[in-house]
């Protein structure tokens, strides 16, 4: 097994996956900052170039969830080229069709969708190529410990609980999520590229979670006040499909949520 990785992306997904990768003797190029053609073979790469803040920066979202993408995957020699998508295509599906074979729900006439659309353009055109080395990966939302710029919930929730001694719930607290643990979602991650038999997986925990459960243990560790807004939207997210792992690596998630976040606190604490 080629044990070499190109890592395009150093948001919180690429620099928690370059430690992975570091931490299992894996040999890593990290390209610099708008760097995308290279004459030498990049071996496994892994894009995970990406953001998320559609409605303040709709070109940005472009670039770098399709064209950045585009540049790379056509200028390049690799082994692999895998793209990190997200379980977040499954948003507007009904219950449970969320399996890699179904079909993605997308409303074109909702900038809320902006993300999606991309995202699947991106995944189609990947999985239209003939090459079989070429595959797209939906990961579900990661927990972690560098998580100190992101401005997603549970690094949210933490940060306030911390610094502000005080979280405003901006969703309501039966909104429902799948978490995954970095380390559970790219050992699992590895073994696709590496040697996957499919071009198209998730990666998620295959549970939700309320936000209350996980509010109430940060509550319970740091003793912050929690400020509930009345009208609050409850957000429920589509419980994942991970059958497709599950019969090909026997995957089963190592971590819970639940019971790492005291060492989530305590780590972000002494950063």
């Amino acid at each position: 097994m080629t044990k070499k990785f190109t890592i395009f992306g150093q948001g919180f997904v690429g620099k928690n996956l370059t430690l992975f990768l570091k931490k299992e003797k894996f040999i890593l190029f990290k390209p610099k900052r708008n760097q995308y053609k290279f004459k030498k073979n990049l071996n496994h790469v892994v894009y995970c170039i990406g953001n998320q803040n559609w409605l303040k920066d709709p070109k940005l979202t472009y670039d770098t969830n399709l064209s950045i993408m585009v540049d790379i995957l056509f200028n390049n020699k690799f082994k692999t080229f895998t793209l990190i998508s997200s379980t977040r295509l499954y948003f507007a599906n009904a219950i449970g069709k969320t399996a890699e074979d179904d079909l993605i729900k997308v409303n074109t006439n909702s900038k809320n969708f902006l993300y999606n659309s991309l995202k699947i353009t991106a995944e189609n055109l990947c999985l239209s190529l003939k090459n079989k080395n070429i595959k797209v990966v939906r990961i579900s939302n990661l927990f972690g410990d560098n998580f100190t710029n992101q401005a997603y919930i549970l690094p949210t929730l933490i940060r306030d609980s911390i610094n502000k001694k005080k979280i405003n719930l901006e969703i309501s607290k039966n909104s429902t999520k799948d978490f995954i643990h970095v380390y559970d979602a790219f050992n699992i991650l590895v073994k696709v590229i590496t040697r996957g038999r499919k071009r198209l997986y998730n990666i998620a925990s295959g549970r939700n979670i309320k936000i209350n459960e996980i509010l109430k243990v940060i509550k319970k560790i740091t003793n912050c006040k929690i400020h509930y807004k009345k009208s609050l939207k409850t957000i429920k997210e589509p419980e994942i499909n991970i059958s497709r792992i599950r019969k090909e690596f026997d995957f089963n998630a190592k971590f819970s949520l639940v019971n790492s976040i005291n060492e989530l606190i305590t780590n972000y604490k002494k950063n």
